[in-house]
């Protein structure tokens, strides 16, 4: 069966004429855009916020990558006091004899 729909029923439409221009309908306009506008004002100063935020962030990353491209750099000379300091602590471990046993539980 086929479904048939009902003439008898009309929506009813919006409608698209526009307001008649009175003070109300100006001071109504009005209260729309001065909203628009805090809420555009607010969302802006906390982009800004986020953003001097994010800054901050990205300067420190920046000295510490930095910083430790500096570490990387001296740890590859081969003459560097930190791996002769590497190098003589193995030395010393290599060297000493430990005596180990077991302990069963």
């Amino acid at each position: 069966m086929k479904s048939f729909r009902h003439r008898s029923i009309i929506r009813a439409k919006i409608s698209t004429i526009p307001r008649h221009i009175s003070e109300a309908s100006s001071q109504l306009e009005l209260y729309k855009m001065v909203a628009e506008k805090q809420r555009i004002s607010k969302e802006l100063s906390s982009i800004k916020e986020r953003m001097t935020t994010l800054q901050k962030r990205l300067d420190s990353l920046n000295n510490e990558i930095e910083n430790t491209e500096r570490t990387i750099h001296k740890l590859r000379q081969p003459h560097s006091s930190i791996s002769q300091n590497v190098v003589r602590s193995k030395t010393v471990v290599e060297s000493s004899n430990y005596q180990t046993f077991e302990i069963e539980y």
